[in-house]
């Protein structure tokens, strides 16, 4: 069994580039936050406790360079990343 730990995301932020890439679950959880989800709502659809929810959005901050979910938001929209649309509940 392989798996690849090489960073999926990479881009430029108003300050450079991002030296740090976003892991998948960064991506995912900042697709989430994007969309206006809370860090409740993001760990029950990714079936992860709210406390590592917490960890990737503090993660998602540094990286990116922001220092709130609007910030990080906004980022995510010039760097291209959609936000997730499916909202509904499942």
């Amino acid at each position: 069994m392989s798996t690849s730990t090489q960073p999926l995301y990479s881009a430029t932020n108003s300050l450079g580039p991002i030296l740090n890439p976003l892991s998948e679950r960064e991506l995912e959880v900042l697709r989430w936050l994007a969309s206006g989800v809370s860090n409740r709502e993001i760990s029950r659809r990714l079936y992860i406790t709210e406390a590592t929810v917490k960890r990737h959005v503090y993660n998602i901050f540094g990286k990116l360079n922001v220092r709130n979910r609007t910030q990080a938001a906004l980022q995510a929209r010039e760097l291209g990343l959609p936000p997730q649309l499916n909202l509904s509940i499942e």
